[in-house]
């Protein structure tokens, strides 16, 4: 791995850890959910659950919609260096994921028995029917505490807090846990316990995170000033494919649970929620690729750094390959264990999910690969193509193949229809790309479909990353003969040197004394007549332009390098964002 892939595969991997983390503690707690349910409370309080699924995917919808689009917008924001923009964004979210939250939540506890019967809870299945009730009254209390952490999880990474994201979602999680046990084993509260257990723990969570705004170091902050509506609509239409995504999601859950209980009855259904329930743990793997690759390509793609892009596609798909196959064999290697733990004595159930379980695990690579574009192309605003993509794959493709395979598989249908629907997906995606090109490839530069004036010509871009001070002095140097060669005056070429001999050797020499191995990115253009410089390093945050300010103010002499900068430069702008230093300047 050469210098320029380093600082890139460092976030990528420090990124994905957290959002591993993230994903995996705040889902363990809905797997614990499902396992509590189907040991000790039963086969119909299993099936209930099963039958509240399309409701709980349903609720988180909208600030689902709502956190992709803020994530998209402020990443961009962040990646000029526009961090005002970047908090009336967020404000927005917040403020329309709560007022919905509260919306539903009233009209839930309104109208459960109405709910129930869509979730098709019909008085036939007996006690299903009452113990879906219940699960659903209990929920819905929790359901702005979900909006909130679901707005308030993304911005600790971005704004540096990933511990408290962490230990947010492991309090979720443990809450949730000790809240079923004490439910089962000491109140008896059934579904109803259930129910409350999640919403508490939520509620905490959601606490701990709004601690962090408290901080005097936040960069994200609640700005009703900042708020701009016009932008709601454009966080909505970014989020479309969420809309989309997560209500195919709903109808996909509708169909499977209906199809499981034509063809198997309460069994059936006990049986897909057990197996649903537990590749909601195994979906964090995709989730967590995409959602790096999403965040770290949207700051790439406000850069329009192409190079940059095409490495950070070639790492996801590396790790996807290596996490999803590992854990495939796992899953299927422990399935007997798994499937256990969802049934209670039950042989005909435990038999059904011991053999969904085993059919349907090759969904996670072939899933990892296609999130991985997913998420890219929805960073990189190709929302039409995301949007296609999405329902075909939730519903589109799985649906024909449900119902083609069923009268020759039975309910092991709905087993192969996992992989079976990801493999379609992954065709879509060759199909559209070999048309896009208008040949057949398996370029991978081919597949990030960015427009040919994207970046910059190559022979008008300089990109190199710098690990100590010899170097920088060096890249001086190149950087003025580069800026002479593309036809910048020699003054500005010249400025442009000092700019880098500066930024560049101030970050080395305060940056690179705590022992630990540093990068420094950097990346010059030249658009027409500007020269756009910037830097790039994993040190602890410094931004040049508050140094200044706050150290010897009057004293003309005192930081003489930084003055200089920001006297020759037309734009000088720094933010700290996934724990990087980046400072632009323009010349």
């Amino acid at each position: 791995m050469n210098n320029q892939d380093e600082l890139i595969a460092r976030l990528f991997k420090d990124t994905l850890i957290i959002f591993l983390l993230l994903m995996f503690v705040s889902t363990i707690g809905y797997v614990i959910d499902g396992i509590i349910t189907g040991e000790f409370l039963g086969t119909e309080a299993i099936a209930a659950f099963g039958l509240t699924m399309p409701y709980q995917r349903f609720v988180t919808i909208f600030p689902a919609v709502l956190v992709l689009g803020m994530q998209v917008m402020c990443s961009k924001f962040l990646g000029r260096g526009e961090l005002r923009e970047a908090n009336g964004i967020f404000s927005l979210a917040l403020a329309a994921a709560l007022i919905t939250a509260i919306l539903i939540a009233g009209a839930t506890i309104l109208f459960t028995a109405q709910i129930a019967d869509i979730l098709d809870a019909k008085e036939s299945l007996g006690i299903i029917r009452p113990l879906t009730i219940d699960f659903l009254q209990a929920y819905a209390f929790g359901l702005p505490a979900i909006a909130a952490v679901t707005i308030f999880t993304p911005i600790m990474q971005l704004d540096n807090d990933r511990q408290r994201a962490v230990i947010a979602a492991a309090t979720l999680a443990l809450c949730d846990i000790a809240g079923d046990l004490i439910n089962v084993f000491v109140l008896d509260g059934g579904l109803w316990g259930m129910g409350i257990a999640t919403t508490i723990s939520y509620w905490l969570a959601a606490g701990v995170l709004l601690l962090h705004f408290l901080k005097a170091n936040s960069n994200f902050k609640f700005l009703p000033e900042a708020v701009s509506l016009k932008n709601l609509r454009e966080m909505i239409l970014i989020g479309l494919p969420v809309i989309l995504g997560r209500g195919t999601a709903v109808l996909r859950l509708a169909f499977f649970t209906r199809m499981a209980v034509a063809l198997a009855g309460g069994v059936g259904v006990a049986a897909y929620a057990a197996i649903e329930n537990f590749s909601g743990l195994l979906e964090i793997i995709p989730k967590a690729l995409g959602s790096s690759t999403q965040m770290i390509g949207g700051i790439l793609i406000g850069e329009q750094d192409k190079n940059s892009i095409l490495r950070l596609l070639k790492l996801a798909l590396k790790y996807s390959l290596i996490i999803s196959l590992t854990m495939t064999a796992a899953v299927f290697l422990g399935a007997p264990i798994i499937a256990d733990l969802y049934t209670l004595e039950d042989a005909t159930t435990y038999q059904m999910t011991l053999e969904g379980l085993q059919l349907a695990i090759a969904f996670l690579p072939l899933c990892a690969v296609g999130i991985i574009f997913q998420y890219y192309y929805q960073a990189c605003g190709r929302f039409k193509l995301v949007s296609n993509l999405t329902v075909a794959g939730n519903i589109g493709f799985i649906a024909p193949i449900v119902l083609i395979l069923t009268p020759h598989f039975g309910i092991d249908a709905l087993w192969l229809a996992f992989p079976l629907s990801y493999a379609a997906f992954l065709l879509t995606i060759f199909f559209i790309t070999c048309r896009h090109c208008g040949r057949i490839t398996f370029k991978l530069e081919d597949y990030l479909l960015l427009p040919e004036d994207f970046d910059v010509a190559k022979d008008k871009q300089l990109n190199i990353t710098v690990t100590n001070k010899a170097e920088v002095m060096g890249l001086s140097e190149q950087t003025q003969k580069f800026c002479e060669d593309c036809g910048i005056d020699e003054k500005r070429s010249m400025f442009a040197g000092i700019c880098i001999e500066e930024m560049a050797g101030n970050i080395v020499d305060y940056g690179f004394d705590d022992g630990k191995k540093h990068f420094v990115d950097v990346r010059v253009i030249v658009k027409g007549e500007q020269v756009i410089i910037r830097l790039r390093d994993d040190c602890r945050p410094f931004d040049p332009r508050k140094w200044a300010e706050i150290h010897n103010p009057e004293d003309p002499a005192a930081h003489i390098g930084i003055r200089l900068v920001k006297k020759i430069s037309t734009e000088f702008d720094y933010v700290n964002v996934l724990k990087l230093n980046n400072l632009i300047v323009k010349i």
